[in-house]
């Protein structure tokens, strides 16, 4: 997951988001979201787009839309790539399920997904809290594994 030279000297020591949605009033909400926070949106148009991008790039959240490129959850190519990660890498990354029939921060259906949280897409303009809120938690909940990682030179 190395990036290129051309990449890193494109983007720098910008905190990057993969964004997964193709609907542009949810794009811009969500790149208003990700500015106010400090991030920079890096929106795929495809699938395929995507999962090259999560190859060649670090990224530090990836959000995709339930049905991007796909019927539903259950076929979604990126979540798809999300899950086949080596766990070291995947580990790394706060993955954000936009859905129309999930309830926010429902971590059942998160676990069940194999993401940090899911949002139902009517609280899309609270996303800045939501973020903060799921990175802190999430960031809590792996103190210890990132600490003990660290303790025995495996990070």
């Amino acid at each position: 997951m190395a990036q290129t030279t051309a990449e890193q000297s494109a983007f720098g020591a910008q905190r990057l988001v993969l964004v997964c949605e193709n609907a542009p009033e949810r794009q811009g909400i969500i790149g208003a979201a990700l500015e106010q926070l400090g991030y920079t949106m890096l929106p795929a148009t495809t699938a395929e787009e995507a999962g090259e991008r999560l190859r060649r790039t670090a990224f530090e959240i990836v959000i995709v839309d339930e049905r991007f490129e796909s019927s539903g959850v259950l076929d979604n190519i990126v979540l798809r790539i999300l899950n086949t990660m080596p766990i070291s890498l995947r580990r790394q990354i706060f993955v954000v399920l936009l859905g129309r029939e999930f309830k926010t921060f429902d971590n059942m259906m998160a676990f069940a997904r194999s993401v940090n949280v899911v949002v139902n897409l009517n609280d899309l303009p609270h996303l800045p809290a939501i973020i903060r809120k799921g990175l802190e938690d999430n960031n809590d909940f792996y103190q210890i594994l990132r600490e003990m990682l660290i303790e025995v030179g495996r990070r």
